[in-house]
């Protein structure tokens, strides 16, 4: 039984130790992604509705043909919303920093 129980606790940690692995969550890793990001907003028009600078947080998901959607923005200007949801969804990435099925949180900042 002891053995058993030996056994046991090493499987456990072997397993842990194996999908404790580093994961890739490092905002350097996404360098190419994040510029292809901004080269599609950067272009953004003059919001006639922004009293000051705006941070957005925007969370993307990657589909299969390695497109975007935009899952969520945390604005709640409608036409910060429209503006980011129409730049990004389903326009497809160059950049391979993410794979399909993966997401990435990023900020935004619009300045007046």
């Amino acid at each position: 039984m002891r053995k058993l129980f030996l056994s046991a606790v090493a499987t456990l940690f072997l397993t842990t130790a194996f999908a404790a692995e580093k994961s890739s969550n490092n905002p350097e890793d996404y360098n190419k992604t994040y510029k292809e990001i901004t080269k599609m907003l950067n272009a953004y028009p003059a919001f006639s509705g922004l009293e000051g600078d705006v941070l957005v947080k925007v969370r993307i998901a990657i589909n299969e043909h390695h497109e975007m959607v935009v899952m969520s923005t945390n604005t709640t200007n409608e036409e910060l919303n429209y503006y980011i949801k129409n730049t990004l969804n389903y326009k497809k990435l160059t950049a391979n920093d993410l794979e399909a099925g993966n997401g990435l949180v990023f900020l935004v900042k619009f300045t007046k």
